[in-house]
């Protein structure tokens, strides 16, 4: 978790590659996209626009096209359209909150491989996680029941902004 918050995924791979080589054998497994994808905010993070440009053709080309990766993958590449991408529509990926998700999941892979875990659901969905949901739930349901009016439920938009949850 420590080399994914401080960015340095390419360390967290040969860790998990040593230590807990199940977790990344699948290269096109969903730890492994969120790895590849943070790899790919990393560069575009510091600059790096060409080494991401080609890290995005070799490692992130690989899951378009497979369900429940697409929308993050376009995500990533558009923070290649943007001059100042921390600024854009899809800036909240560059955010240490982002570094945080994905040491989450990456943390919770490696939890649920161990045989004596009893609750894998438990370890797979933190109750921070279960609570944001059920808080997404809500407020989609009481905009539903006032004639979808209103504004729609972001949840990094109210993580950002630092103040209560508007529904």
């Amino acid at each position: 978790m420590k080399l994914i918050r401080s960015g340095d995924i390419d360390a967290a791979f040969c860790k998990l590659r040593n230590w807990y080589p199940r977790i990344v054998q699948d290269d096109k497994s969903s730890t492994c996209f969120l790895l590849h994808c943070q790899k790919f905010i990393e560069l575009v993070r510091v600059g790096s626009l060409e080494e991401a440009v080609k890290y995005g053709r070799t490692e992130l080309a690989k899951f378009f096209g497979l369900a429940g990766f697409a929308d993050l993958v376009q995500d990533c590449v558009a923070l290649l359209a943007y001059e100042k991408p921390q600024e854009s529509s899809v800036g909240y990926l560059l955010e240490d909150s982002q570094r945080e998700v994905v040491a989450d999941t990456v943390n919770a892979m490696i939890l649920s491989t161990n045989p004596n875990m009893k609750d894998l659901q438990g370890c797979l969905h933190s109750y921070l996680e279960r609570l944001l949901r059920q808080l997404t739930a809500c407020c989609l349901e009481r905009r539903t029941m006032n004639g979808d009016q209103g504004e729609a439920f972001k949840l990094h938009r109210v993580l950002n902004s630092g103040n209560k949850a508007k529904c």
